[in-house]
């Protein structure tokens, strides 16, 4: 069975129905403490100083196992700074740079692509939904006056219901540099909201270290 990185990719049809069962007979409302701190997670995650809930994330929450999880998962999306102090693309950007080429290729070629890079993006996508690929990969193509994603007409036309496929994408030379070298600084990609924040936003400068934890850049 294929291990899911992200909890968030689970459904119900995932467990056995005696599972689901027990788990509904043993279901029962939060205590006061449990909604509190919730809520509390809930204002740190939509803040927009990140490190108060990151650091809940990487410690630990008692009652809220899914926070590690979680964080592997929002992590995917901020640019990486590496030991040496280079920045690189977030890991969502690299896998995606690393399925795109110079030939043109729709959003549903790439996600289909035979490769275990594949797999790691499905691990994402099962999280953000499939039509986040292809807004991905429009805020490049419009990112800049020399893009690293260039875009076309795609074999389905805009309206017709079909956005993996109504447009065309390929790398540029820039797009290989940056996916190979890494960035000369955050505003070389375009930004990402994430709850409170942004990646690569001069304003928001978080950069993901190599141990797993953001620090201003």
């Amino acid at each position: 069975m294929l291990t899911r990185p992200f909890t968030c990719s689970e459904s119900v049809s995932d467990h056995p129905d005696e599972i689901l069962l027990d788990r509904l007979d043993k279901a029962q409302s939060w205590s006061t403490e449990r909604y509190d701190r919730a809520v509390r997670l809930w204002d740190s995650y939509v803040d927009e100083d990140p490190l108060q809930f990151v650091d809940s994330c990487v410690r630990g929450i008692e009652g809220f196992p899914e926070l590690v999880p979680l964080w592997a998962l929002l992590s995917c999306f901020f640019q990486r700074k590496t030991a040496d102090g280079s920045l690189r693309l977030s890991r969502f950007d690299e896998i995606v740079f690393a399925l795109l080429s110079s030939e043109w290729q729709t959003a549903l070629a790439l996600a289909a692509h035979p490769s275990e890079t594949r797999t790691h993006l499905w691990h994402l996508l099962s999280c953000t939904g499939d039509l986040f690929l292809p807004r991905r990969l429009a805020q490049w193509a419009s990112h800049g006056s020399s893009a690293a994603v260039e875009r076309a007409p795609g074999p389905k036309p805009p309206n017709a219901g079909y956005p993996m496929l109504s447009e065309v994408y390929r790398l540029t030379e820039r797009g290989m540099r940056l996916r190979d070298e890494g960035l000369d600084q955050l505003t070389d990609a375009p930004s990402l909201p994430i709850a409170g924040t942004d990646a690569y936003a001069a304003s928001a400068p978080w950069v993901l270290l190599e141990d797993g934890r953001l620090a201003r850049l």
